[in-house]
């Protein structure tokens, strides 16, 4: 093998190109040390030798006179604290507000927060809001065994909410006193089936809640409206015991006289309630949506106007719109206070809710035809109001267990405006 020669242009051209891009890459070598350095001189002359403090100010606290920052050191001041002389008015404020609140010093316990200063925890009540009572024996104990129950109403007429308040309670049963406390309100009437639930902070006979709670209501409807409270106790296999309840009916004039006023009102319990004219009868609800089944268990009644000795039984019809869909009975028994406790089931769909009710006739048998003792009509707003009403939304609320609770049954004249 014999090399070839290479042409003298070719090799100097080689040469020149290799002499180009090394004096290329020099030249970009010396303008990125130049701007760095550019950079860190104008960084240098950003940062003071000394801290500068405004005229303004008070001293404040320097860790050295003398030092001096690098590049990479900040500067750091600790702000100034500015303090203003109290005024003889602000201190008198002062003292009347610590003077009320050491007379009712229950009302100041706040439930998981801290209160710091004029501070009011998110959720809690504020007390400025609320005209406490003047007297003393506005907070005395009830007479006898009656529970009272102490609140505040607000209606806010710009924006159509009722604000009501519940702050504590008085006089509980004696077993009560090892078992939680909780307060149910409901709006009654209202598409809204939802209760709200106030949970007492601590256990005992006089129970505090401290809580607020909002409920969207027009103004056209505040009047027509009423607040039901019931108080349960909760005992140590999470059951609920009625303890008692209380209905508040809503009127727009007197809300605007009692805004924001502590008031009390003695809870009716089931024995306090008088009987209706034609008896009570007592039965529980449930709906399972998974099932279609809505069941009835038809419990007891007493005080019935029985004509003869042949004994009672209860027919229970499931009613869609205006057409009867089933009619089912109980065994007869015997007594001006039968007790039944049989289960009746009905196959309902979720949709056929709003459009179903479940009428009940407590009937006597006889030769001719069943004599009526009385009659009542369970269902949602379409059929029934009240008691009835509350005990339906009740049920669809609660799917998981049987609600119970006493009505109180109708005229014979009911029935030929029912049919």
């Amino acid at each position: 093998f014999v090399p070839v020669p290479l042409d003298p242009l070719v090799a100097l051209a080689c040469g020149l190109s290799a002499a180009f891009l090394f004096l290329l890459l020099f030249g970009l070598s010396v303008y990125l040390l130049w701007r760095k350095r550019r950079t860190q001189a104008l960084y240098r002359g950003l940062i003071p030798a000394t801290p500068t403090i405004p005229r303004c100010t008070t001293p404040v606290l320097q860790t050295s006179q003398s030092s001096s920052y690098g590049s990479g050191d900040v500067p750091f001041f600790v702000p100034p604290r500015f303090k203003r002389a109290p005024q003889p008015n602000e201190e008198k404020e002062e003292r009347e507000y610590a003077e009320e609140w050491d007379l009712h010093p229950d009302l100041n316990t706040q439930r998981g927060s801290v209160t710091v200063g004029s501070w009011f925890p998110l959720g809690s009540i504020r007390p400025d809001l609320y005209q406490l009572p003047e007297e003393p024996s506005e907070w005395a104990l009830p007479d006898g065994s009656a529970v009272r129950l102490w609140f505040a109403l607000r209606y806010q007429q710009e924006r159509e909410q009722l604000v009501v308040s519940l702050l504590r309670a008085a006089n509980l049963p004696v077993q009560c006193q090892g078992n939680g406390t909780l307060v149910k309100l409901q709006l009654l009437p209202s598409d809204d089936r939802r209760q709200r639930q106030a949970k007492a902070r601590r256990k005992g006979c006089h129970p505090q809640f401290n809580d607020t709670f909002v409920f969207q209501v027009s103004n056209g409807c505040i009047d027509q409206c009423s607040l039901k409270m019931s108080m349960y106790t909760v005992d140590h296999q999470k059951k609920h015991h009625l303890v008692g309840q209380v209905m508040i009916p809503l009127r727009h004039s007197e809300l605007k006289e009692t805004a924001g006023k502590v008031q009390w009102r003695d809870l009716d319990n089931e024995s306090d309630q008088p009987l209706s004219k034609n008896g009570d009868i007592q039965v529980s609800l449930n709906y399972n949506q998974s099932l279609h089944r809505l069941t009835m268990v038809v419990l007891r009644a007493r005080g019935l106007q029985c004509c003869s000795d042949s004994g009672v039984c209860a027919q229970v019809s499931l009613k869609i719109h205006t057409q009867v869909v089933r009619n089912k009975w109980t065994t007869v028994v015997k007594g001006n206070n039968p007790s039944f406790n049989e289960r009746l089931t009905f196959r309902l769909l979720p949709m056929q809710l709003d459009a179903a009710c479940l009428t009940l006739q407590l009937q006597q048998p006889s030769t001719e035809e069943p004599v009526l003792l009385g009659i009542v009509v369970i269902g949602p707003f379409m059929y029934a109001r009240g008691r009835e009403l509350e005990h339906w939304n009740d049920m669809v609320s609660k799917p998981q267990e049987l609600v119970r609770q006493w009505h109180p049954l109708g005229s014979a004249d009911t029935v030929q405006e029912l049919q």
